[in-house]
């Protein structure tokens, strides 16, 4: 699978015992990563309040971004389900060691990548309102 991003729901922030999880590859946070940086959330690395995900560490999405990430979740998932089974979304420009470049071409499974966004979508709604806390971890 690559690089990933893990997403834990606990009951609190001192909590190790996670409630619900699902991971997302790292692929697909960068794809989203635009609309993931609208998210309000907390760095525990800073002790700073922040927007987006700590990319290589720990952020703690509480109350208003778990919302705010359920309906992003639900957004992506209702566009990639209408995109035909298997498909390619556009990765990072790469080049070669001639200086050649190009995109990556990143190959989905679009039932896979709904599931995967539908299961955080439904953490998301669980901490938001239930009063859990997100704790994601980056890669």
């Amino acid at each position: 699978m690559g690089l990933t991003h893990e997403f834990f729901l606990v009951r609190s922030e001192s909590d190790d015992e996670p409630v619900e999880q699902v991971v997302l590859s790292d692929n697909l946070v960068l794809y989203i990563q635009d609309s993931l940086r609208w998210i309000p959330s907390f760095n525990p690395s800073t002790q700073e309040d922040y927007f987006g995900l700590n990319y290589h560490g720990i952020t703690l999405i509480r109350h208003e971004g778990a919302n705010l990430l359920k309906d992003i979740c639900l957004s992506w998932s209702r566009l990639f389900s209408l995109a035909p089974s298997t498909f390619q979304l556009t990765g990072d420009f790469v080049s070669d060691d001639n200086g050649n470049g190009y995109y990556e071409k990143l190959n989905c499974t679009r039932d896979d990548l709904t599931k995967s966004l539908l299961t955080l979508a439904a953490i998301a709604e669980m901490a938001f309102h239930e009063n859990y806390i997100i704790v994601h971890h980056g890669i």
